[in-house]
């Protein structure tokens, strides 16, 4: 009986830890999308300031509630990779709003890639395809912005645009949907 109590109870945690991924991935594909877009305009960035902030603080949020009640590794590693996204918009936002330097940014960047890069060996490991897949593009976006702040590899400026609206609606978007209707 424990068995199956336990069973259900994981199951649970695991529908609860999509459904919130999901809200969360919903918000970041949007502000990915609209960050892309303002960078093919050329928009003031203040105006997605906002939007990066709602994000940023919606996830570090629900980050902080779920700290609260974590009382597993897993749990916890959940938590860190919630904030890792979370404090990416807030740092993006303030950049924004303060016209702050980007290097500590594109130093955020780089080591949040690592992160990104052993999450996604992790999934492999444990057969997670969707997982490798989100994490390595994920890793690939904050690659981005590492080379392009820290290296100043400018020409990443022209790829930009394009990867940041294509990881908004396919490494997002469309995954937060599939999350959020019990299709992932």
């Amino acid at each position: 009986m424990y068995a199956v109590r336990h069973l259900l109870n994981l199951n649970l945690k695991e529908g609860f830890v999509m459904g919130v991924l999901g809200i969360y991935l919903l918000f970041v594909g949007i502000v990915l999308v609209l960050n892309g877009v303002s960078r093919f305009y050329k928009l003031d960035a203040k105006s997605t300031a906002f939007m990066n902030a709602v994000t940023g603080v919606i996830i570090v949020t629900g980050c902080f509630i779920n700290f609260a009640r974590s009382g597993d590794t897993l749990a916890y590693q959940n938590v860190a990779s919630g904030f890792l996204f979370g404090f990416t918009y807030i740092f993006i936002a303030s950049n924004h709003l303060f016209k702050l330097d980007w290097r500590p940014f594109g130093w955020f960047s780089f080591f949040v890639v690592i992160y990104a890069a052993y999450m996604a060996i992790l999934a492999g490991q444990s057969g997670d395809f969707k997982f490798v897949y989100l994490w390595t593009a994920w890793a690939i976006l904050w690659l981005n912005g590492f080379l392009d702040i820290v290296l100043n590899m400018k020409s990443m400026n022209k790829i930009f645009p394009y990867l940041t609206i294509a990881e908004g609606i396919f490494a997002a978007f469309i995954p937060a949907l599939m999350m959020l209707t019990d299709k992932w």
